[in-house]
This record gives structure tokens, C-alpha cells and sequence, in this order.
């Protein structure tokens, strides 16, 4: 595991990487601390790096630059609850770098007519045990028109943290394959 701060005009954030493979880039809401199980499962197919957003907030212009720093030219993702605005800040930014965008319970997101012209494969992760309503995640979803929505059973709205191994494997299944993650990879009755 690999720990640093990235620097940029008004934010200094701290990152935690490990594995190897597509970058998948978590910013975390402030209050969460650092990698969880789930980002150790997400490490064995993805380099994952975890920037802790700080106060102030990031800008989606500084996330860029410090994402920027890590020499990405693409990059999946993926921002809990608050950080979910200036996430998709990032991927209206700079679309053509982000590969897919996944929110974990997302808040503060705002129907903007910019949100409906974002061409990024997304997903919106909903625990059936958050305390905010479900039609929340729905809204969300439904403002993209690559959104997706998944509801994780017995989770909060800290899914990583309540259910690592679920979240491990919708996360990881939607950013190798986007839109087809809903079809099972192996044969079934449904999937011939």
C-alpha cells in the first residue's frame, strides 16, 4: 500500500493505493477514514486509490489536477454520499477520462439539465437499511441516461463499510462491464 497528498490551489488531499490493473479513484465524504474491506477486495483487480476530500471541500477543477498528479489519462470513479456532487463535477468536466462513475448513496445532487447530457456508464448504490427515502436513488438515477440503480440489501448508507463483499462485487462487475453487469457472466436459464 502506497500513501501521499496531492496538492492543488486551495486543497490538499491525502490518498491511500493499492493493486494493479484500471484505476479506480474513491473519493470519500469527510468522516469516512481511509480504505475499508471493501477497497481490499476492489484491489485485487483494481488499482484502487482512495483520496480523502478534506476541508474545504475539493472543487471538481482540483480533483481533476490532483488525479492529474497521479498520472491517470483514464479512470474509473467512484464517490460516497456528499462527495458525489463534486465527483460528477469531475465527470462533466472531463467525460472523455471517466470511464464509468459509480455514487454510493449519493446526497446534494441537484437536477441540472448538464446532469442529462452525461454520457458516463453510472451507477447509483442504494442500501435497502439508508435512512433517505428510495426514491431518492431512483431520481438520481434517472437523471442520467446511462444510470443505473442497485439496491444492496441490509446496508446503510455506508454500503462499503455495511456490506464490503457485495459492494466488492456490484462495483467491480459494473466497472468492467458497464451496462451489460446486469447479465450474468456464466450460463443460466435466463442467460442461455
Amino acid at each position: 500500500m502506497k500513501e501521499g497528498w496531492l496538492a492543488t490551489e486551495g486543497a490538499r488531499l491525502r490518498y491511500v493505493e493499492d493493486g494493479e490493473g484500471p484505476a479506480l479513484v474513491h473519493l470519500q465524504s469527510v468522516g469516512e477514514s481511509g480504505p475499508t474491506a471493501a477497497h481490499a477486495l476492489l484491489s485485487r483487480r483494481f488499482r484502487v486509490i482512495v483520496l480523502e476530500a478534506g476541508e474545504p471541500a475539493p472543487t471538481p477543477e482540483s480533483l481533476v489536477r490532483a488525479i492529474d498528479q497521479l498520472g491517470l489519462e483514464t479512470f474509473n470513479l467512484l464517490a460516497s454520499a456528499s462527495a458525489s456532487r463534486p465527483a460528477l463535477g469531475v465527470a462533466l468536466q472531463v467525460p472523455e477520462r471517466v470511464a464509468a462513475l459509480v455514487l454510493e448513496a449519493p446526497t446534494a445532487i441537484r437536477e441540472e439539465r448538464r446532469v442529462g447530457e452525461l454520457p458516463t456508464p453510472t451507477l447509483v448504490l442504494w442500501g435497502t437499511l439508508d435512512p433517505g427515502p428510495p426514491a431518492v436513488g431512483r431520481r438520481i438515477a434517472a437523471l442520467m441516461p446511462n444510470g443505473h440503480l442497485v439496491f444492496v440489501y441490509a446496508a446503510g448508507s455506508t454500503i462499503g463499510v455495511d456490506r464490503p463483499e457485495a459492494f466488492a462485487e456490484v462495483v467491480g462487475d459494473f466497472v468492467d462491464r458497464h451496462e451489460a453487469f446486469v447479465i450474468p457472466r456464466s450460463t443460466t436459464v435466463v442467460h442461455p
